[in-house]
């Protein structure tokens, strides 16, 4: 068996790593900083990279060994943008997922993005580029964020009035403005945040989790979900992302977010993430077999889910979330909820994560 590749330690590559290994595979990771959570874990080979040619050169090394393409999983935003920016050969050298390149590429820059969910049907809030902003042109409140990965001070910002735009434009270098989506704020009396993760393989859904995202640090993470069990719900949401990869070709994990709207059940598109998201261990929770998948990666099975809501929880964002909120009211999820980070078989990351 060959091994894995995986690029990535934030929650979901330890949850990744946790997974390929338990199926059998040798995995060897890849992080950029000592800090990411997986880092800790007993499973793997683990690796730091300076830069993006640090990387290069370990992953031609690996791939040398070994005859015909290894298979590698990007876990990480920022580093699936450091590969798609520096190093779009690795998708020549191993099989990459998430994939196909060209796609991944378009949909890793939000007006591209917005522009595809807008052509599948899917309803978008107002949008252009800060650079190209014009005075009136869009409805406040509005909120800025990054239209690609790029260093900023800030990941989002909710802005309540022209006045208050350009006074923030100044703390922006100019430069930067090519980089930043300004959107109209999307200002709903009921509503819940929902977020789907799903498998694909060349297009087609193999399983997917629907859960609402019950509460989020303020940067927007999520700390406690529920599943999502309404069947209209379910089937509205799914058909939605099923109709936006219809004809891509995409193979792997993917998270799409909406905002869904209680008095006039209308979905509103938030944004799509080709990977493996950050409530991605929670998929061990809903399917009884999710190693097949990595086990028969060529050809995955339908993944088989198991009865019963799952609720799920990261207590380290859920202490942060709670103290941001002011809110110490019903605290029956710490002990009732299904666990990020915690394992009893692998206890070093959660102890990390507090520690770090």
């Amino acid at each position: 068996m060959k091994p894995f590749i995986l690029i990535g330690l934030t929650p979901q590559g330890l949850s990744m790593l946790r997974l390929l290994s338990r199926a059998g595979y040798k995995v060897i990771a890849f992080t950029n900083t000592k800090s990411a959570v997986g880092y800790g874990s007993k499973y793997g080979e683990k690796y730091v990279f300076n830069s993006i040619e640090d990387l290069k050169t370990s992953i031609t090394k690996i791939t040398g060994e070994y005859e015909g393409k290894l298979h590698c999983i990007i876990t990480s935003g920022e580093l699936l943008s450091f590969v798609l920016n520096g190093y779009p050969e690795l998708y020549d050298l191993c099989e990459v997922q998430s994939g196909p390149l060209e796609l991944i590429k378009m949909l890793s820059n939000k007006k591209k993005m917005y522009e595809f969910a807008a052509s599948k049907g899917l309803n978008c809030a107002k949008h252009t580029i800060l650079r190209d902003y014009v005075s009136g042109e869009l409805s406040f409140p509005v909120i800025l964020k990054r239209n690609i990965e790029v260093p900023l001070f800030f990941k989002t910002k909710k802005i309540e009035s022209e006045e208050e735009l350009t006074r923030f434009m100044l703390k922006i270098e100019r430069h930067n403005f090519q980089h930043i989506l300004v959107q109209e704020y999307i200002t709903i009396e009921k509503f819940k945040e929902i977020s789907i993760q799903a498998y694909l393989h060349q297009g087609e859904m193999k399983g997917c989790f629907l859960c609402y995202q019950e509460r989020r640090l303020s940067s927007g993470i999520t700390s406690f979900l529920k599943e999502v069990k309404e069947p209209d719900v379910l089937a509205m949401v799914t058909e939605k992302t099923r109709t936006f990869f219809s004809n891509t070709g995409y193979t792997g994990f993917c998270e799409l977010e909406f905002i869904y709207d209680l008095n006039t059940r209308d979905l509103h598109f938030i944004e799509v993430n080709t990977r493996a998201c950050g409530l991605h261990s929670v998929l061990n929770n809903k399917f009884s077999n999710l190693q097949e998948v990595l086990l028969h990666i060529d050809n995955p099975p339908e993944l088989e889910s198991r009865s019963g809501t799952i609720s799920w929880i990261n207590v380290g964002r859920d202490v942060k979330a709670r103290i941001q909120k002011k809110d110490i009211k019903n605290l029956l999820p710490f002990f009732t909820s299904k666990h990020d980070i915690w394992d009893i078989n692998d206890l070093k990351p959660f102890f990390y994560q507090i520690i770090k």
